[in-house]
């Protein structure tokens, strides 16, 4: 049995950070509905195919027009046997449609009810449209990687989808103990800040402003940097004890950059280890030092890693509306009140 089968999720989010949170609801055995509206469906299915079979495998679907009030009576049927409801609406959204917290949970005392926003529900940000990028500027993780964008969406996925995930899991647990549900407030900005450890430590500590490449851990050292090898390929050293730092230096045959790792300045180390990197190729290196503890790897691809982790074989993700009669059929409604339904525009 999976983890997580027979918890039922009804995921009214779109795009990247409610689909990954609800994906790995999915693989762990839940059955995970997207409510879809008419048309348009989940802005998703626009853009890359293979996003979107990565994100939505498995899952159901059902198209719900949820500005009709016979769709929000609809879901408000489903939700009363649902486990986890999760929404990215800006904060007011489903309150307005009648389909808040206190609403749902007044007709299911065990939901778990999700609130997936850039700012979260109360705040001064609140009410701001943002995405990825903006949650990770204002708060303060783009400043550590200026002027380059991370070529990930660490807001959305780390700030995002897995606060969500722990959210939910955590609810379980809670509701395990109480029989009761709760509403999970997410904030992709708050989540965002919390990878901030160890730069604001840094700061509290020193009073100084974290400056890109300029810590202990990018590159204000040589014994935690990225050098680039004789075929243009780059390698990446993480020797940060001593131990490794001093296993490094014997290896690369310049024992005498031992009792300097931490030593300033460290541009003539740094350009030290650099002049020796350069004469061989990086997957060369690798294999030269993959046995001993330097802790040295090559940087690789995406293509390279891909090649590694083929695509997942897993269910395809579902088209609009393919599940829609069964899932009402299940919430008691009849085959000829489907029909209705779907002739009168209420679900497709």
């Amino acid at each position: 049995m999976m983890d997580l089968e027979e918890i039922v999720v009804l995921d009214l989010t779109r795009l990247l950070p409610g689909a990954v949170a609800t994906q790995y609801l999915a693989d762990w055995g839940a059955e995970v509905i997207k409510i879809e509206q008419p048309g348009v469906g989940d802005y998703a299915r626009t853009m890359s195919a293979s996003v979107f079979k990565r994100t939505n495998a498995g899952k159901k679907s059902i198209v719900l027009n949820l500005k009709d009030p016979r769709g929000r009576e609809i879901l408000k049927s489903l939700a009363r046997d649902a486990d986890v409801l999760i929404e990215g609406n800006r904060p007011g959204v489903m309150e307005r449609l009648g389909l808040c917290y206190s609403e749902l949970w007044a007709l299911n005392k065990r939901l778990i009810y999700v609130s997936l926003t850039g700012y979260g529900q109360r705040g001064p940000y609140t009410d701001l449209a943002g995405h990825d990028i903006n949650y990770m500027a204002l708060g303060g993780v783009l400043s550590l990687n200026l002027p380059v964008i991370p070529g990930v969406q660490i807001a959305d996925l780390v700030g995002g989808s897995m606060q969500t995930v722990m959210g939910i899991l955590l609810a379980l647990v809670a509701r395990h103990r109480t029989g009761e549900g709760r509403h999970v407030d997410v904030s992709m900005y708050d989540g965002v800040t919390s990878l901030l450890t160890i730069p604001l430590a840094t700061y509290r500590d020193a009073g100084c402003e974290p400056r890109p490449g300029a810590e202990t851990l990018s590159g204000r050292y040589a014994c935690y940097n990225i050098y680039e090898a004789a075929d243009g390929r780059w390698l990446a050293v993480g020797a940060l004890e001593p131990k490794f730092w001093a296993e490094l230096c014997r290896r690369l045959s310049c024992e005498d950059l031992i009792p300097l790792q931490f030593e300033e300045p460290q541009d003539p180390v740094k350009a030290r280890i650099a002049s020796i990197f350069q004469t061989k190729r990086a997957h060369d290196w690798f294999d030269q030092l993959r046995d001993s503890d330097c802790c040295v790897t090559p940087v690789r691809t995406v293509s390279e890693v891909a090649a590694e982790l083929p695509d997942r074989d897993g269910p395809p993700p579902p088209a609009p509306g393919e599940h829609t009669a069964e899932v009402l059929s299940r919430s008691g409604f009849a085959l000829t009140e489907i029909e209705e339904l779907k002739r009168q525009g209420v679900i497709a």
